[in-house]
């Protein structure tokens, strides 16, 4: 499976000047999360896609590019607000929940979640406070309801796959009203169609019939995930709000630059550090896209009908093969350990605590579990530690997986498929640490569906 695990700044000079980018709907000081965002390993590799979206610069556009250079301090353009809301969807869902967040006579306790990669967790923003979901919070907080838990759910690295199996821990068990989903790692891989198709479901079905709404980003040199996501989100009716179509064509245009001189947060004369992910200037043009799309929603909610359940027996585009995806691992009990050698039941990563590691080649594990699809999540390090096992399910050919990233950019959980299958069905999986120059090996988690 195609991975997009992106070089980040991974050294930022002490005592930088750090500003925040002013705009004309985003507060410029920002806000901190009711929720602490959860650290990146710092995203995703440059993609290798090209601009397939709608939005060049020699197409026709929504509305049209600026006659000349744009200052992006000032945030987005009327114009460019114009072109982010790519697809309005059906805000029947969204224009529910504002009204009621409006309503001052309810008392209920609102809760928004952003589930996403580096870009969500705030890579290259100066701080929480500086990155879009900061911004958001400190603006809905403002404008709509001060009794609100933000979650920040983004994790560097991070893309659809492992997004719908965290689904359920990390986003409907906040008991959300409004969803918003961002990955810029599923660009280039048509497999992620799949797994967007099945997150959206999941989260139009969950009980409190939230909102859902995505938010697609843009890489230097126009790389994005439309192709992968417009497809299930046209079929549901979720919104999608696109800052690559908002600021490409500026960008082709030669009115902006992606990349900043300098690469610093702070800058101003490009969006992004790296050509990845925004800097101060870049989330808080995120952060306006998004309270754009809100106060455009709000103002004719008033006319909105109710909201009609999802019907889970829906036909679904590509088989809804992730359904009930979720992560299985030592804080679980959906799963057997049959036998052990050399394993013991200790992971790495603060986040990531629940795994099993080994470090001599021929330890072996074997879990009996049920399961129609399965995935690894496992540690990738930079060290030259980690070596590599082989996972066996039955008694298939085995598996090879490799947590060696030797000259990376950094140490980060890493997924990837192992077994599929139309029938679900009980199974033996063994994982052997294999014979080698190193052989560390961190195992956190199972992705099971």
């Amino acid at each position: 499976m195609k991975k997009l695990i992106a070089m980040t700044l991974a050294v930022m000079l002490a005592g930088m000047a750090l500003t925040a980018c002013g705009d004309s709907s985003s507060s410029s000081s920002g806000g901190e999360s009711s929720s602490a965002s959860q650290s990146s390993s710092s995203a995703e590799t440059e993609s290798t896609s090209g601009d397939e979206s709608q939005a060049d610069a020699g197409s026709d556009l929504k509305a049209p590019v600026a006659d000349g250079a744009i200052d992006i301090t000032q945030g987005m353009t009327e114009n460019m607000l114009t072109r982010s809301i790519l697809s309005e969807g059906d805000t029947t869902r969204l224009a529910n929940k504002l009204k009621e967040a409006k309503d001052t006579s309810n008392d209920k306790t609102w809760n928004i979640v952003f589930l996403g990669d580096s870009i969500t967790a705030g890579s290259s923003a100066a701080g929480t406070k500086y990155n879009f979901v900061g911004l958001f919070t400190e603006w809905w907080k403002q404008n709509y309801n001060k009794k609100t838990i933000i979650t920040n759910a983004g994790i560097g690295a991070t893309n659809t796959y492992f997004g719908v199996h965290r689904a359920d821990r990390d986003v409907l068990s906040k008991d959300p009203d409004i969803i918003f989903i961002e990955f810029i790692n599923d660009s280039g891989d048509m497999f992620y169609e799949k797994t967007m198709e099945s997150l959206i479901r999941k989260c139009l079905a969950y009980k409190s019939n939230p909102a859902v709404v995505l938010v697609e980003m843009s890489l230097d040199g126009g790389g994005n995930a439309l192709e992968q996501h417009l497809p299930p989100a046209e079929k549901y009716g979720v919104p999608v709000l696109s800052y690559h179509d908002a600021i490409y064509p500026e960008v082709q245009a030669g009115n902006i630059s992606f990349k900043s001189s300098k690469g610093r947060p702070g800058d101003k004369d490009g969006l992004s550090p790296d050509g990845t992910h925004p800097n101060n200037c870049g989330h808080a043009m995120v952060a306006q896209m998004i309270e754009n799309f809100i106060d455009k929603v709000a103002a004719t909610a008033d006319q909105a009908g109710e909201i009609t359940p999802f019907d889970e027996s829906s036909e679904s585009l590509t088989g809804d093969v992730y359904k009930n995806a979720h992560i299985s691992d030592t804080s679980t009990k959906d799963f057997e350990v049959k036998d052990v050698k050399g394993f013991a039941e200790e992971s790495t990563p603060w986040n990531f605590q629940n795994g099993w590691s080994a470090v001599n080649a021929g330890d072996t594990i074997t879990f009996e579990m049920e399961f129609r699809n399965l995935g690894m999540l496992y540690y990738k390090t930079v060290n030259g530690e980690s070596g590599s096992v082989e996972v066996k399910v039955d008694d298939g050919e085995g598996v090879v997986v490799s947590g060696d990233f030797s000259g990376g950019w950094g140490d980060y959980t890493a997924d990837t498929e192992i077994y599929s299958s139309d029938d679900t069905a009980k199974h033996t999986v063994t994982v052997t640490v294999l014979d080698g120059d190193k052989t560390n090996f961190e195992i956190h988690g199972w992705l099971v569906s």
